[in-house]
């Protein structure tokens, strides 16, 4: 296990692979998802039946609005789907998706690999655990070693006897509050990235006081902080103030809420969702033209069927084919653009030297 050398290189479903081969790159989607162990069955005795019914264009206008009210929409386990889902992607252009269902989310590392086989596409797998809430009934017991130990594992030899190795360590999950149990997450996280140069992805706290939290917790366990990507920047609704102290810390901005086909969603005292697509670009253009053109990256992190094509969503290829012209619209060069769906993701998915 000590002796495979991922430095300069990107880990994949189906091998290792030079970072130049990446092409263009959604950084953060679930392609076979269970989010059933999140639902909670609604107030409202005509949105309990709603709740178990099949997602269909008759229900659509109330999921939408709803989407962890509904069953069917929080699982997504279908491989001929997520092959029929992910091929215009492909065809779009697209090279690499990297999925971000790890423990907690039902992670399938056998299903994504044939998806991977069936496509052409790249997808980089993710470890580690997600929220408290997903957290299994022994996680007291673990220490931070413990889970570095699963982490490295699943890293350098495979996930369970697949064989099949993970190449991101996240999505890792903050709740607010913060708990004890997603801090020792995190202590793990920092000794596995330094053991093996992974890149790191932090799902974090809803709150501005909070998600800076989640950051100090990294950087005094020794993360690198270049390495880190921050999910949902557009999608929390954090304060400017707080996505520069972000940057300022080293990480990226991961703005991966571009075409999600759901209405605003109250959560944890907030409302999740307000910025528009354009809005997600116009935030973008404002941090290049502060210099930090490097440090972000885009996705969608499709993760409720509502979202898919095939359910009347902008399905996967949708930064590819719908974007390009609203992103010169609000003055993003080709260059930007390259360096946003391309470059940026190449820097960060390739595995630096392990620092032990």
């Amino acid at each position: 296990m000590a002796g495979l050398d991922l430095a300069g290189r990107v880990q994949t479903v189906l091998g290792t692979i030079d970072g130049e081969a990446l092409g263009l790159t959604s950084c953060h989607e679930h392609v076979l998802w269970d989010f059933l162990g999140y639902y909670k069955e609604p107030q409202d005795e005509s949105d309990r039946r709603r709740a178990h019914e099949p997602v269909t264009m008759e229900n659509l206008h109330w999921i939408r609005t709803r989407p962890g009210a509904n069953m069917d929409n929080l699982f997504q386990t279908d491989e001929a789907l997520a092959i029929k889902e992910l091929t215009p992607f492909k065809e779009a252009g697209g090279g690499t998706v990297v999925e971000m269902s790890n423990r907690g989310m039902a992670r399938d590392p056998s299903g994504l690999a044939r998806v991977s086989e069936a496509t052409g596409l790249n997808i980089v797998m993710g470890s580690g655990y997600y929220v408290a809430d997903s957290h299994p009934a022994d996680m007291d017991d673990k220490t931070g070693q413990d889970i570095a130990d699963e982490i490295v594992t699943d890293l350098l030899e495979g996930v369970g006897d697949t064989g099949i190795r993970a190449g991101i360590i996240g999505e890792i999950g903050c709740s607010v509050p913060f708990t004890e149990n997603e801090r020792k997450v995190m202590r793990g996280c920092a000794i596995a990235q330094r053991r093996t140069g992974a890149p790191l992805n932090v799902h974090p706290s809803v709150d501005d006081d909070l998600v800076l939290e989640n950051i100090r917790e990294l950087r005094e366990s020794g993360a690198d902080l270049t390495r880190v990507a921050i999910s949902h920047i557009d999608g929390f609704n954090f304060r400017t103030d707080t996505v520069r102290r972000i940057l300022e810390a080293g990480c990226y901005l991961e703005y991966d809420g571009f075409g999600q086909a759901v209405y605003h969603i109250p959560y944890a005292g907030k409302v999740l969702n307000r910025l528009s697509d354009m809005g997600r670009l116009e935030a973008i253009a404002e941090w290049i033209a502060e210099g930090y053109r490097d440090r972000i990256l885009m996705a969608q992190d499709y993760c409720f069927k509502c979202v898919l094509a095939s359910y009347g969503g902008y399905g996967y290829h949708h930064i590819l084919v719908n974007l390009p012209p609203v992103m010169k619209a609000v003055g993003l060069s080709e260059d930007d653009i390259h360096a946003l769906l391309v470059d940026n993701p190449r820097k960060f998915l390739e595995f630096a030297p392990a620092a032990g």
